[in-house]
């Protein structure tokens, strides 16, 4: 995949309360209504693999629909296991349309 954003989501479908899933290349996504923005994250807890984009969220954190682990959005970080993180990657709303941009 090149180092181009892409497109994944209309930003209508994101709720402050919950994320979405998404597979970009070949990666899961989860996808986060920030505001007017969008923070995206690896979808794919490494706890046993729950897809984070279908957890709940809930002061910057989604939890993991299968055994609830705390993952910061902006950092990545798990808040109860410190050796546990995910991938954070940049975003861009552009004319309501989500853009994800997975590779560095």
């Amino acid at each position: 995949m090149s180092d181009e954003y892409v497109k994944v989501a209309a930003f209508d479908e994101l709720r402050d309360d919950a994320g979405i899933q998404r597979t970009v290349g070949d990666r899961e996504v989860g996808l986060f209504r920030d505001g007017d923005g969008v923070l995206a994250i690896d979808g794919v807890c490494p706890h046993v693999a729950g897809p984070l984009g279908e957890g709940f969220v809930e002061d910057g954190k989604v939890y993991c629909p299968l055994h609830g682990w705390p993952f910061d959005l902006k950092t990545g970080r798990c808040t109860t296991n410190k050796r546990a993180t995910v991938e954070c990657f940049q975003t861009k709303v552009e004319d309501g349309v989500v853009f994800v941009r997975t590779q560095k």
